[in-house]
């Protein structure tokens, strides 16, 4: 908790981003339904995202949101993101990690039928985790709007974990609900949908969930 306060008063001296809180592509394909995909942290934190999860821009209009302060939603223009679905037939959402952990706040936000998240962190808030990997990120967080998840009893989740110890800890926390179901990943580590896309799994759970087959 220390370093936590100690890396939150370097960062308000000295920190700036010189980039938007958020960046969004949307890819129109002219298909029924509508995608939103988040970002995770993804690489170096002074650079802006990638799209992930690209491949799915064959089968649905996809917006990207990358938060690119990697705030964990917290300094995300959701009104923004609304209007840019205003006229969209959104039926699904997905991220990893960061971008889990926003897919399922944002089904509170705007209605969303199903979200796959992959390894979402239930809190990287000091105050509800013990978990500090994202310690650094938090400290940059400052005003919190989302501490920890919510899930939305109007949406279907599929959260998918790998079997570490910081992964079962995250996964404890999840409520127990009809509405979300939990898969683990024997042998697995944070990086789930890494884990399924070179063992070509991805796109078949992916395919199965969103299609009403699991």
């Amino acid at each position: 908790m220390i370093h936590y306060y100690l890396k939150k008063i370097q960062y308000f001296l000295f920190k700036k981003y010189n980039f938007p809180k958020q960046s969004l592509d949307y890819f129109s394909n002219k298909k029924k339904k509508t995608l939103v995909s988040f970002s995770s942290i993804e690489g170096n934190k002074l650079y802006i995202q990638k799209n992930e999860f690209f491949s799915l821009t064959k089968k649905f209009n996809v917006l990207f949101i990358k938060d690119t302060t990697r705030s964990w939603l917290n300094n995300v223009d959701i009104d923004l993101i609304k209007k840019t679905l205003k006229y969209d037939n959104v039926h699904f959402a997905i991220g990893s990690s960061m971008g889990a952990f926003n897919a399922i706040m944002f089904s509170n936000l705007f209605p969303i039928k199903k979200v796959i998240a992959f390894s979402p962190q239930f809190s990287i808030n000091p105050a509800f985790s013990k978990d500090d990997t994202f310690l650094n990120f938090a400290a940059r967080i400052k005003k919190w709007k989302y501490k920890k998840l919510k899930f939305s009893k109007n949406t279907k989740y599929l959260l998918i974990f790998g079997d570490t110890e910081k992964e079962k800890y995250h996964m404890s926390m999840m409520p127990k609900k009809k509405n979300i179901k939990i898969l683990v990943l024997k042998n697995c580590d944070h990086n789930t949908a890494s884990y399924l896309k070179k063992r070509k799994r991805l796109e078949g759970v992916i395919d199965n969930f969103f299609n009403n087959k699991s």
